[in-house]
């Protein structure tokens, strides 16, 4: 189970569901890379599945891409990889409405894995529960289930993050992914901060699923700057030196791996890896990656 496996460093490759109007076709070419996939990197402990959506002016959601439960169920008819389910439970304005999600995720679909996510913006009362609440609603709905992991997002930029993170801890997070990251800070202090918070409560910190991304050339890195990673002007000049940026990308997240590894070494924070699919171009450089990384681990 991938809850027993939070703890032993998890590698998770997240791939992007298609879109929601896609061709049977395209469908079938979908499926069978992210199975060839899976079978290329047999250490892999489970693919993340985000929800894709656009806010209008109104922060009005517009589902864009295939809902990740179905897309979950088409991919598992072929192989034993655990599926990990988003869900941006803002936009269900009815706290009756994220119950019926979270007994059809467990019961239809045969989910246990989930992270429960929130709005885009701090400008619109959305009106649905907070991911707090949410994560509340997970463990009961779970009951004495043993197989249910709790995962929310981390964004080591935002302002109270360490609060956050311990907030939602104590709500039942089992496990956090983070934005992608290409520098070591402050993904550092916000993980010692966090450890520091939980050992004065008493408290087991979450894992924490470090993101990072491979990027193949300028535009990739301006549409990461754009979602807001932390890229500095010395990191960009790394990646596209030469021309060999899908290359440079797999080194500067090792060397930033590392950085953070080293030096949240003396904090209870266990880690992991997220390798992210920012655009089906770069699949093929995820998947590479994805098949690097148990070598990061002591290297």
């Amino acid at each position: 189970m991938f809850v027993e496996r939070l703890r032993s460093f998890p590698i998770v490759l997240e791939v992007v569901p298609p879109h929601r109007r896609v061709t049977e076709r395209a469908l079938t070419l979908f499926v069978d890379r992210v199975r060839s996939a899976v079978r290329s990197v047999p250490h892999l402990d489970a693919l993340n599945l985000p929800e894709i959506l656009d806010e209008n002016h109104l922060g009005k959601p517009f589902y864009r891409n295939m809902d990740p439960r179905r897309c979950s169920q088409i991919l598992s008819l072929g192989h034993p990889v655990e599926t990990i389910v988003n869900k941006v439970v803002v936009h269900l304005k009815e706290e009756e409405a994220l119950e019926r999600w979270l007994a059809e995720s467990m019961g239809d679909y045969h989910l246990s894995n989930f992270v429960l996510v929130g709005g885009n913006s701090g400008r619109f009362d959305y009106g649905g529960p907070s991911v707090t609440e949410a994560n509340r609603m997970l463990q009961k709905a779970a009951g004495a289930r043993r197989d249910v992991a709790c995962g929310n997002i981390t964004i080591f930029e935002r302002p109270s993050e360490v609060a956050r993170l311990l907030e939602k801890t104590r709500a039942g997070a089992q496990f956090f992914t983070s934005q992608v990251i290409f520098e070591p800070e402050p993904a550092t202090t916000v993980l010692l901060e966090y450890g520091e918070a939980c050992a004065a409560e008493g408290l087991g910190p979450a894992t924490v699923l470090l993101s990072f991304a491979p990027v193949a050339d300028y535009e990739d890195v301006e549409f990461l700057a754009w979602l807001g990673a932390n890229i500095t002007a010395e990191t960009e000049d790394r990646l596209l030196v030469n021309g060999e940026t899908g290359a440079a990308s797999l080194e500067v997240a090792r060397r930033t791996w590392a950085q953070v590894r080293d030096a949240v070494a003396r904090s209870r924070v266990p880690l992991g890896v997220n390798v992210e699919e920012i655009s089906h171009h770069n699949f093929d450089l995820a998947v590479k990656m994805a098949a690097e990384v148990p070598a990061w681990k002591s290297a």
